[in-house]
């Protein structure tokens, strides 16, 4: 397939890896760094069916175990990385965050489709761990501390961005690991953009709620009309910046996956019949 036609963002760069020319999206911010491995899947290149077709990574939303299977064993194959340190949850659309850790979560992994684990973000200082998350809309955020030698991975929906999930991540790697907000680096992968991402009520209050000042991140793109859109690009860049984090830090990727739904999964677009691309980070071994 010829991927020339897709003119990514100047923040983010598509290329194919893997002797099948997977093709996978990554940050110039973080590219820079030999010491990690990151990525952002497509929805092109795999073995699922329709709806699912045909990169799906993730095992909940109906698609046949053995394609998810395929698929992340050919993921884990063109990373030249074992399938089991793939680490990943079951996410619930919150903000709980997961420490974790080569000996307790690798060694023992003998099932890479499964996880009994529940959480919506990551943190390891630990070598070899790949971190993995799954979306179709809701924001993918990457952090990495070129200093510590910290990564992390959050899943922020609307509830997890409401909930201030990428705030409490940099939180975290400060209590935690020590981190310094000046040394870390963040990307914002494809989501859902303002441009698409109309949102009811309850998600209405709850932003209003959260974000009370000025900035609630919700777009009135014709005032004739009562339609307001979320705007989670924002949303969670903001919580980075009120960390202390340096607006140069932070990258987007400014790619919305209902507009691009070709190239990814889109709940909203595909009317919650779909499958889910990933998001992955690891510290090279």
């Amino acid at each position: 397939m010829n991927y020339n036609k897709y003119k990514l963002k100047s923040n983010v760069f598509l290329s194919e890896i893997g002797a099948d020319y997977l093709p996978i999206v990554r940050f110039y911010q973080l590219i820079k760094f030999p010491d990690i491995l990151h990525f952002i899947t497509t929805r092109q290149g795999g073995f699922s069916e329709k709806p699912f077709h045909s990169f799906n990574l993730a095992s909940h939303v109906g698609d046949r175990e053995e394609h998810v299977f395929r698929n992340r064993e050919q993921l884990a194959a063109a990373l030249c990385i074992p399938a089991k340190n793939f680490i990943f949850a079951q996410q619930e659309h919150g903000t709980n965050i997961l420490i974790t850790n080569f000996k307790k979560d690798v060694i023992d992994n003998n099932n890479f489709t499964k996880s009994d684990k529940v959480g919506d973000a990551f943190l390891t200082d630990d070598k070899g761990i790949c971190l993995l998350i799954f979306v179709a809309d809701c924001v993918p955020v990457l952090f990495f501390d070129y200093r510590k030698r910290v990564i992390g991975l959050a899943h922020a929906g609307w509830k997890g961005t409401i909930g201030l999930i990428s705030q409490k991540t940099v939180q975290l790697m400060q209590s935690h690991y020590g981190c310094s907000v000046q040394d870390i680096i963040c990307g914002l992968g494809p989501s859902i953009g303002p441009c698409c991402y109309e949102v009811g009520e309850e998600v209405l209050d709850k932003a209003r709620d959260s974000f009370s000042d000025d900035l609630n991140h919700l777009i009135h793109h014709e005032p004739s009309k009562n339609q307001y859109f979320f705007d989670l690009w924002q949303a969670n860049k903001v919580q980075l910046l009120k960390c202390g984090i340096p607006e140069e830090n932070i990258a987007l990727a400014n790619i919305c996956t209902s507009c691009h739904s070709d190239l990814f999964f889109s709940n909203r677009k595909e009317k919650g019949y779909t499958g889910r691309f990933a998001a992955g980070i690891m510290l090279r071994e």
